[in-house]
């Protein structure tokens, strides 16, 4: 090798240096710029040469330039993004909620208290007859509050199927955005043959992957020719340069808006990032209130008609058609009346205008799951067979009941089957779930219709004590608890989510600013680092450059031997 060898060697050194402060130059050229990641030259040794028994070192060589990033360190400060973003819907959705409880709760709560107020007025004063418009008032108010409350939760719900549109967009942009640099990547470094980084691109690339995973959750897995895969909960949604684009569709077994992939209309099955909070927040935190919201309209509903169906008013009907419809022709199990009548029976009274008593007809309810079972075609029937009335299913399959002597009419009584109130007569209220419940339009129209007594018409004020203090009783249906307490719980309860989410978002906010910053201190550009770098360089260079003109200067002293 000799000189000359020295001389190759050395200028291997002089230009790594040079390399070496083009990268440092890049880097602190782009100290402040967001999202870049610094560099690195990849030095290695040449492979030695053989001079009879010895082994001469050929220097130096760049291998690479490559940017300076945890991937590991990456991928779980995505994640933590995934988690920090849900928290935020998570959070807002609870304040939505937490703010029209807090406008709507206390007029329902007022409304509870309004109506059990008017029971207890009514009770003092049974004959007064604006007593017992205000009794049906305060009920209408109270049904009126339930539905206004669903109504504001559901319009909250229907909010976010709005917003599904919207981040299937920005999904769809993401992912094609990255399949697209995925080619360019992959071509700039040679598909993996080049040993350095697509510096500029794989930013771009990484800040998409960033603000995907705001959205959904994803798992990332690199390739070796550069390009990434992208999962979500299994199913790929980019593969090199290709993309599948997701789209919202109507899931019928979950009753609800969702995302799908487009081309296999397969569930985007996300747990975490907007997407996967905006599905929490419609059924866990929107549903869950309305859920419980039902479940005290059904036993409010329920409870209340059970004993009003008991009992009489101060005068009886003329004519009655049923609030509600079944099915025909089948067993009462299978009429898809709310709740199934059990077995039983009812009475009819049939009463002349003072109220007093002309007949009673008790009408038998079989539900034995057999053979003989009743049905409303039977009940109908021997209603129709009692003298002095007729009985009807209309095109409407609601039952019709009418009296047939002038000046009589029928009321009823000791229903011990609860085929009237799944049926719908004689009930205070109508409809079983809070988006329906209303006062009955029969007491609405008449308040004499109020049923108050139970042994007759305008005898005693057995059922209106029944009814008093109904939102304060504890009752079966709820578990032993009163409809104003599951109330005042269901708010609390909602105090206790609301809390938790605060501070599980606030844990998730503190992860990710923490995974953030180890992220940063990797791959942001330190110009303290980066000046030592310089120096490092030109000081190589310098020596590097040295050796060159010492090699140069004993070239010279050999020809002029």
């Amino acid at each position: 090798m000799g000189l000359f060898g020295t001389i190759q060697t050395a200028n291997t050194g002089l230009q790594a240096s040079q390399l070496g402060l083009q990268v440092v130059g890049n880097n602190v050229a782009n100290s402040s710029t967001p999202g870049y990641i610094r560099q690195r030259l990849e030095l290695e040794t040449n492979p030695a040469t053989r001079m009879g028994g010895l082994l001469l070192g050929n220097g130096v060589r760049p291998t690479g330039i490559t940017q300076l990033v945890d991937k590991a360190l990456m991928e779980r400060m995505f994640a933590a993004g995934s988690d920090k973003a849900a928290g935020e819907v998570l959070n807002q959705a609870y304040e939505s909620l937490e703010n029209l409880v807090g406008s709507l709760s206390g007029g329902l709560r007022e409304s509870m208290i309004s109506f059990n107020n008017a029971l207890h007025d009514l009770s003092a004063t049974p004959n007064d007859r604006s007593l017992r418009d205000f009794v049906i008032l305060q009920g209408e108010s109270l049904a009126r509050d339930i539905r206004s409350t669903f109504q504001s939760v559901s319009d909250l719900q229907g909010s976010v199927n709005g917003e599904l549109a919207n981040v299937a967009t920005s999904i769809n942009e993401k992912i094609a955005g990255i399949a697209k640099l995925n080619v360019s990547i992959s071509t700039a470094e040679g598909g993996g043959a080049i040993r350095s980084d697509a510096t500029g691109l794989r930013e771009q690339r990484y800040k998409l992957i960033e603000e995907l995973s705001a959205l959904v959750d994803v798992h990332i897995q690199e390739q070796a020719t550069g390009s990434i895969s992208v999962f979500v909960g299994g199913d790929f949604l980019v593969a090199d340069g290709i993309h599948r684009d997701v789209e919202k569709a109507y899931n019928e077994k979950i009753g609800g808006f969702e995302l799908q992939i487009r081309q296999s209309q397969a569930p985007l099955q996300a747990n975490a990032g907007r997407y996967g909070a905006l599905i929490r927040s419609r059924e866990e935190v929107y549903g869950s209130f309305v859920s419980d919201l039902d479940s005290l309209a059904s036993a409010l509903s329920s409870t209340v008609n059970e004993i009003h169906t008991q009992g009489q008013g101060r005068k009886g009907f003329d004519s009655l058609l049923s609030s509600q419809s079944g099915l025909t022709g089948v067993p009462l199990r299978n009429a898809q009346l709310i709740p199934p009548p059990v077995n039983g029976n009812f009475e009819i009274q049939l009463v002349d205008p003072s109220g007093n008593p002309i007949s009673f007809h008790r009408i038998e309810v079989r539900s034995t799951n057999q053979i003989n079972d009743s049905t409303i075609d039977s009940i109908v029937a021997d209603i129709n067979s009692i003298d002095g009335l007729s009985a009807r299913i209309n095109s409407e399959r609601k039952v019709e009941i009418s009296s047939t002597n002038p000046g009589a009419s029928f009321a009823f009584a000791n229903d011990t089957s609860g085929f009237l109130k799944s049926i719908g007569f004689n009930t205070f209220f109508v409809g079983s779930t809070a988006k329906d419940i209303d006062i009955n339009p029969v007491l609405k129209a008449n308040s004499d219709f109020l049923a108050i007594s139970r042994s007759g018409i305008s005898r005693d004020t057995a059922i209106l004590t029944d009814l008093v203090d109904i939102v304060d009783r504890p009752l079966d249906s709820l578990g032993g608890r009163s409809v104003q307490g599951v109330f005042n719980e269901n708010v609390a309860k909602l105090g206790q989510r609301i809390s938790l989410q605060r501070s599980i978002t606030q844990g998730a906010n503190d992860l990710h600013s923490l995974l953030t910053g180890q992220h940063l201190g990797i791959t942001g550009v330190n110009l303290d680092e980066e000046s030592i770098k310089m120096l490092a360089y030109n000081r190589s260079f310098q020596a590097n450059a040295r050796v060159i003109t010492t090699a140069n200067e004993m070239l010279e002293i050999l020809l002029q031997l």
